[in-house]
């Protein structure tokens, strides 16, 4: 167990070192990516996500540090489109791109940095590439849902489709990737099933995080979701409540209503989905779903590695930060 997290860590020193030589091959007239350290690599989930699984499925190190180069890249884009969407200020505890140089720019930078992330891909191997794009449109696809549904109640059963397409298929690539690098065809289905559900419960965590985290802890604003309207897993737990959801859809109405300035209906409705148990029941789905991964994992060959990914998988859905 020691000696696979000296390796994991070992190896993300390398992703670090590729995402960085990744960017510093672009012509710095372009754009002089050393100027933003700071705006492209931060907890590296599924960089790690993807050594651990690449270490229980027997894959040599290099090739799973790859995989997470392209990982991280194709996050990353996401990410700067995100912000400007949002508008967002703070990403990873320093201003947003968009923040600093303007969406113009951020945009065009997540453009550069997506395509950076296929081409990598594309020299591991032609299929995997192809596979990325895949991934990154329904990434597209679920972020789309989302902005379609802002402002609007919506089931359950909606917000786990959004989730699966937003987060899940990155995850679900890495996972493929790794199973199809390692020559474990046997190994895909139950391989993209840890990943789509791993990326699906790290969400919701995440979700739960609006309601509940600590802004100097999280490195990003909090209650963003909520006071963009997303309906988000916690607060529809809360909505569907008998007791709380007349109250929840009251303060969610004032916030739609009011100006975007005025913080007082989140806060309140943070304080009603956080105090009424609703972002605890969330953390609690988010564990279920790792916890129906442990026979998928158990079959992985390495065993060590396998047991290490399961201590990961269970500590990313129980994160406060």
């Amino acid at each position: 167990m020691a000696k696979t997290a000296r390796n994991i860590e070992s190896s993300m020193l390398a992703v670090r070192d590729g995402v960085n030589a990744a960017l510093d091959g672009i012509d710095r007239e372009i754009f002089n990516f050393s100027l933003f350290p700071a705006a492209f690599i931060g907890k590296a989930v599924r960089a790690r996500f993807t050594l651990l699984l690449a270490r229980a499925l027997s894959l040599d190190a290099r090739q799973g540090v790859k995989l997470a180069v392209a990982a991280e890249l194709a996050h990353t884009a996401s990410l700067l489109h995100d912000d400007c969407i949002d508008m967002a200020r703070c990403r990873r505890g320093h201003p947003t791109l968009n923040a600093r140089l303007g969406v113009n720019a951020a945009i065009l930078v997540g453009d550069l940095v997506i395509a950076l992330a296929f081409d990598l891909a594309a020299t591991i191997s032609p299929d995997l590439g192809r596979e990325l794009v895949l991934a990154v449109k329904h990434m597209t696809e679920g972020a789309l849902l989302e902005e379609n549904m802002r402002g609007s109640k919506i089931s359950a059963d909606t917000a786990a489709r959004i989730v699966t397409l937003k987060t899940g298929a990155l995850f679900r690539w890495c996972a493929l990737a790794a199973a199809s690098l390692a020559g474990r065809r046997e190994l895909l289905e139950p391989c993209a099933n840890i990943g789509s559900q791993t990326g699906c419960a790290f969400q919701v965590t995440d979700d739960a995080l609006d309601f509940d985290g600590d802004p100097g802890q999280c490195g990003k604003e909090v209650l963003k979701d909520i006071s963009a309207g997303k309906f988000t897993l916690p607060l529809i737990l809360a909505m569907n409540d008998p007791a709380a959801g007349p109250r929840a859809a009251a303060l969610a109405a004032e916030l739609a209503k009011g100006p975007t300035a005025d913080l007082a209906p989140a806060l309140a409705l943070a304080a009603l989905v956080k105090e009424g148990g609703f972002t605890t029941a969330a953390r609690n789905s988010a564990l279920e779903r790792i916890k129906t991964l442990t026979p998928l994992i158990d079959a992985l060959p390495d065993r060590d590695g396998a047991l290490e990914l399961k201590g990961f998988l269970l500590a990313l859905v129980k994160r406060t930060r």
